[in-house]
Formats: C-alpha cells, structure tokens, sequence
C-alpha cells in the first residue's frame, strides 16, 4: 500500500502541475467563459479542492494499475491502459458534459481533454513506475489462458 500511496503522490503532483500550466496558457479562454457564465472566484479559494481530489484520484490510478497488474501483466501497457480507463472516467466525461451543458466552449473543454490526457499518461507511467514490486514475478499470459482455446 505505501507503495500504491507514493506512486498516486508522484501522479497527482505530475497532474497538478500540468494543469496550472494550462491554467496559464488558457487564462484569457478561462476568464471569458467564467465571466459569461456570471461567476468570479476568488484567488486561491478555487484551486484548494480541486488539489485535494487530484490527489486522491492518483492514489486511486496507481491502486487501478495494481489491481490490474496480474491480469495484463506489469509495465508500461498496463499504465497506459489504467492511464486511458482514468482519463476516460475522469477528464473525457467532465469535458463533454460542461460541452454539452453549454457551461465552457466546446473548443476549450476539447483542448482541456488531450492535454489532460497527456498528463495522464505521464503522471501513470510514473506511478507505476514508482509502484514496482519488487521481485515480483513476470506474468507470460492472463490468467485462464493456458494454451488451447475453449
């Protein structure tokens, strides 16, 4: 478990960052449509919860990738198949529901998702990286696959 705790640390910090870098590169885009829908926050009082659940969502990713480990196996492919099922689930559906609400341009919501799933990607390879188990042994195929169909 410390392990799954360390690697959700590393991913949600490698999240958090890229997301204030997009806050950045996307501030005019955000202002506008924040002010067309009425609302000022207020500095420092928005990003708050948002970090917090950033965080938990990394531990909960590197938990996916463990849990799912002895079905495909460790390494990169199962990071980037728990990265893209995170992404799906977290990033992809905000997108299009604030897109379909009319709450953010389309557009906007479109770039916010293929950065946020770059992110992911990264923030996941790390994770799991750092979630390793040691002398663990290599699985050579899923499990109930032993040669032969069915």
């Amino acid at each position: 478990m410390k392990r799954v705790v360390l690697g959700g640390l590393a991913a949600a910090l490698i999240v958090n960052v890229g997301e204030g870098l997009f806050g950045l590169l996307m501030k005019t885009e955000y202002e506008s449509a924040l002010k067309n829908l009425g609302v000022r926050l207020q500095p420092g009082s928005a990003a708050f919860l948002p970090i917090v659940w950033s965080f938990v969502i990394g531990v909960l990713s590197v938990w996916l990738y463990a849990a799912i480990r002895p079905r495909y196996g460790p390494g990169p492919k199962t990071a980037l198949r728990t990265a893209i099922a995170v992404w799906s689930f977290t990033s992809a559906t905000f997108s299009i529901a604030m897109a379909c609400l009319g709450l953010f341009p389309a557009r906007l919501m479109a770039y916010g998702a293929v950065w946020s799933l770059a992110e992911v990607i990264v923030a996941m390879l790390v994770g799991a990286w750092i979630y390793r188990e040691p002398n663990a042994p290599a699985v050579s195929s899923p499990p109930g696959k032993r040669g032969g169909t069915r």
